[in-house]
């Protein structure tokens, strides 16, 4: 008789790796349809409004401020992402210019939650709160 362990038998992939793979599977098709929803709720330059205005990470608050406001248009409030902004433009085209002034992009209504940038920003309209009944 011998000590050795009997020579285990190539099989399926189980264990660690199947979980890897399913993983992956799963990562890959999230960001697949982020990304599709980021492209449709993008915005044209030529747009003005409420919006969810992106500028590059490490952006500090002043620089996106100020580009906010040569832009034409104002800071409403900062999200928890930092780099985010919730900000309105009145005149047609506010979008485009953001975008001169350092923006990679604005955003309209995401499809992620009910308020403008999902969980990153809240929504200002008091009266909007006040009439949403929860069910």
């Amino acid at each position: 008789m011998s000590d050795r362990p009997a020579p285990s038998s190539p099989g399926l992939p189980i264990g660690h790796g199947l979980a890897a793979a399913l993983f992956g599977g799963v990562l890959a098709v999230w960001a697949g349809l982020m990304g599709l929803s980021l492209q449709r709720a993008a915005l044209p330059d030529a747009t003005d409004g409420m919006m969810l205005a992106v500028f590059s990470p490490g952006t500090s608050d002043a620089e996106a401020m100020a580009a906010m406001v040569r832009a034409g248009g104002e800071p409403v409030r900062s999200t928890w992402l930092g780099f985010a902004w919730v900000a309105r433009g009145t005149e047609p085209g506010f979008v485009g210019r953001l975008k001169a002034e350092g923006a990679i992009a604005a955003f309209g209504e995401l499809p992620v939650g009910p308020t403008l940038g999902g969980c990153t920003a809240t929504p200002v309209d008091t009266a909007k709160i006040a009439a949403t009944r929860l069910q």
